[in-house]
């Protein structure tokens, strides 16, 4: 089975555009890398990495038509997964606001399990019902859904590359000592951002999946 260059060409330069794009996910990788460590970034990463990939495997496999012809089940989803960046993003800013935060000075990063933080990336990745669409979208542009299996594998695995490079390089770059001590010296105000922005997102994500019904 031969490979499509021209099509894994194709979908490499327009899934590079697109990997920088999902800002919940970069701002799960930022609130692990400066919440957590380096070393923590690696669960995260990879619960995220991996659910993006289940998504784009489950758009090779269809599953766009099927979403697309049970409305019921992808209000469902949605609802669940802005329900969650709105849990997520409250959680944050209730912490700041309740102090529960290290004191300035206090470099020394929290730790949380690794099912923890790679359940956070999966649901993180997964809480856009409509990602599979996009995904789809994209496949259709570049032509994979009228390559052959190795081609899709193979889009798949540069797709699964490009993202970890993306989030991973984003991640590390805030677990420098510099980026560290800003955090650590205005880390409530920080947190208090980051969880506005997450609520905003659920909610923003949450509107567009109840609007139909409200029109």
């Amino acid at each position: 089975m031969s490979l499509d260059l021209h099509t894994i060409a194709a979908f490499t330069l327009l899934w590079a555009t697109c990997a920088p794009v999902p800002v919940a996910n970069q701002l799960m990788i930022m609130h692990v890398a400066l919440a957590h460590g380096r070393a923590q970034l690696v669960p995260a990463l990879m619960g995220n990495v991996l659910a993006i990939l289940a998504m784009a495997a489950a758009a090779l496999a269809g599953l766009a038509v099927l979403l697309n012809a049970t409305p019921a089940a992808r209000l469902v989803i949605g609802v669940l997964g802005a329900l969650y960046l709105i849990y997520f993003g409250v959680r944050l800013l209730l912490r700041s606001r309740a102090g529960q935060v290290a004191a300035k000075g206090d470099a020394a990063p929290t730790q949380a399990s690794f099912p923890k933080l790679f359940a956070l990336g999966a649901v993180t990745a997964l809480s856009n019902s409509q990602a599979v669409m996009f995904i789809t979208s994209v496949f259709a542009a570049s032509g994979i859904l009228d390559a052959n299996l190795a081609t899709g594998l193979v889009c798949l695995a540069i797709m699964g590359t490009m993202n970890a490079l993306w989030l991973g390089t984003v991640g590390v770059l805030l677990t420098f000592d510099a980026p560290r001590r800003a955090y650590m010296r205005f880390r409530a105000p920080v947190e208090a951002i980051i969880g506005t922005l997450f609520a905003a997102f659920g909610l923003r994500l949450l509107w567009r999946e109840l609007l139909p019904m409200l029109s």
